[in-house]
């Protein structure tokens, strides 16, 4: 049999705590008293399960994407599109410096790693010793030969630059180096830069996602860059939110009865009336609503937290942009939703506190909130980042809605956990920044380093391209670097086949670097783990 044999979704054994607390929250929602998940416990299917060797082999795959965009000559259209590798780029051109590229892709994260499942059950964090048994039980369940074989689709590149400084005077230069990710991936997949061999300090400047959501091939990329000023745009302050008057309502001290059968979720629903050309009401901590534009009426509404819950004292209000609302009223009903003929609830309530202020401020504090909720989970997904990052691109998503203008096209409402889960989930091009000073006549060493994700078809669905993972990179987009020489180095460390590539790479006859043409913008290597 061979060693990767079959592949199958199983749940993955370490689902973020914010993730199982959504779940647990959206299973509440149909049915209270809420289900506690166990720490330990997944509920995401984000790791595929493959025979290797009698034993199993778990591999970490990068979901989401789509199933838009082109290829490139012969390279595959992937329904999860990891983004290519870039060159680096100068803060400003200089015509004195040129540089010579050499860029390795390297295989290791592949090589198959045992984890026992005494070791898994030790590494979980904040459980009981009796829930850790209880997951080692399980484990011991799942994985009968006492574990695990663990790999990955990511592998390493080095993207080395021998930057010469061909005028008589020494060069300080900032040098940008950019890289793909969504901003909740950046602590994963975020560049280290070196000066020869020695680590920099780097700044971190996180480019705009423009009109794309999810790129789906590297064209969506160059057209990112079509302008000609991209890093010169996520350099540039944005429109003021200070300006921009807003009238708050927050809502706090939520309380009625516990959930039970015959009170599945109680909810508090918050009823106004207002002109939509006029008006524009966002909202954070709100479920759902109900918009009538010929009535000129809304409903806003959330189930109140108990004790205990992910949600429990967090903040919520209405932001209204433009003219204010009027005759805003609450009242508690027995679930969520807006249906007129659900019972009311007594015993019920909700301290409303009406303020003027502005976009600048009420931003920042929920933006506070929402991060504060995040950290307290230790997500990893937002370690490196700091706040001031993520308000900028929250706020630049928010004008690429286009409020506060259009008041009239927005249809009354928007959620302000959209703005931030959009802002951190969009496709874009971040860059990793230091100053680098090249002595005259000499030359010096710039390195990135950095795990690159593959790009690949999902598990089920059947394509040609199941198994199999993109790697690709661009020799000159978005750089003002003028590189005399490229080349690529692939270190496979026998643990792949090439299914398709234009680098040249010829595995059974020892050639493992080559040359690149510096006329061809992209090149493509798409790979299958080697089978026994």
């Amino acid at each position: 049999m061979n060693r990767l044999d079959y592949m199958v979704q199983v749940e993955d054994l370490h689902a973020s705590p914010e993730l199982r607390a959504r779940i647990a929250a959206l299973a509440g929602e149909a049915k209270r008293p809420r289900r506690r998940f166990k720490p330990w416990m997944g509920v995401c299917a984000a790791v595929a399960v493959v025979v290797l060797g009698g034993a199993w082999l778990v591999t970490n795959v990068r979901m989401g994407g789509n199933a838009g965009g082109g290829g490139h000559d012969e390279a595959s259209t992937f329904m999860s599109y990891a983004g290519p590798v870039f060159p680096l780029t100068l803060g400003e051109a200089n015509d004195g410096i040129t540089a010579e590229r050499d860029i390795t892709l390297d295989f290791a994260p592949w090589e198959p790693e045992w984890i026992s499942n005494e070791e898994e059950a030790a590494a979980l964090e904040g459980v009981s010793e009796a829930e850790r048994q209880e997951a080692l039980e399980q484990y011991n369940e799942w994985f009968t030969d006492g574990g695990y074989y663990r790999s990955y689709d990511h592998i390493l590149v080095t993207d080395s630059y021998t930057l010469t400084n061909h005028s008589d005077t020494d060069q300080e230069v900032t040098v940008y180096y950019p890289f793909a990710s969504i901003l909740e991936e950046q602590s994963k997949y975020k560049p280290t830069l070196r000066l020869n061999g020695a680590e920099l300090d780097t700044v971190l400047t996180v480019g705009s996602s423009g009109e794309m959501y999810s790129a789906g091939s590297w064209e969506d990329y160059k057209d990112l860059f079509s302008g000609g000023d991209y890093l010169e745009t996520a350099l540039a302050p944005l429109r003021d939110p200070a300006s921009i008057p807003v009238i708050v309502y927050e809502f706090t001290d939520p309380y009625g009865p516990e959930g039970s059968e015959e009170v599945p979720n109680p909810s508090i629903r918050a009823s106004m009336e207002l002109d939509y050309d006029q008006t524009a009401v966002l909202s954070y901590g709100f479920q759902g609503g109900s918009f009538d534009r010929e009535a000129g009426t809304m409903i806003q509404d959330f189930s109140i937290p108990e004790p205990g819950e992910a949600d429990y004292g967090s903040t919520r209000c209405l932001v209204v942009l433009g003219e204010d609302v009027t005759g805003l009223t609450t009242g508690g009903y027995i679930t969520g939703g807006t249906d007129p003929d659900t019972p009311i609830l007594e015993d019920t309530g909700v301290t409303v506190k009406r303020y003027e202020s502005d976009l600048d401020t009420i931003f920042r504090t929920i933006l506070a909130d929402a991060l504060a909720r995040r950290l307290d989970e230790d997500d990893q997904r937002y370690v490196g980042l700091d706040f001031e990052t993520c308000y900028r691109v929250i706020l630049e998503r928010f004008y690429q809605s286009g409020l506060p203008e259009n008041l009239s096209e927005w249809n009354g409402t928007g959620c302000i956990e959209d703005f931030i889960s959009e802002s951190f989930t969009m496709d874009r091009v971040s860059w990793v920044s230091a100053q680098v000073t090249v002595p005259a006549g000499g030359s010096v060493t710039v390195e990135a380093s950095f795990a690159k994700a593959g790009s690949f078809d999902y598990t089920c669905a059947h394509t040609k391209n199941r198994g199999v993972y993109g790697y690709d990179l661009v020799t000159k987009l978005g750089s003002n670097l003028a590189c005399t020489s490229q080349t690529a180095t692939l270190e496979d460390r026998g643990l792949i086949e090439i299914v398709r590539q234009n680098f040249g790479f010829d595995l059974e006859n020892g050639v493992k670097t080559v040359a690149l043409d510096p006329a061809e913008e992209y090149y493509y290597l798409e790979v299958k783990r080697l089978t026994e």
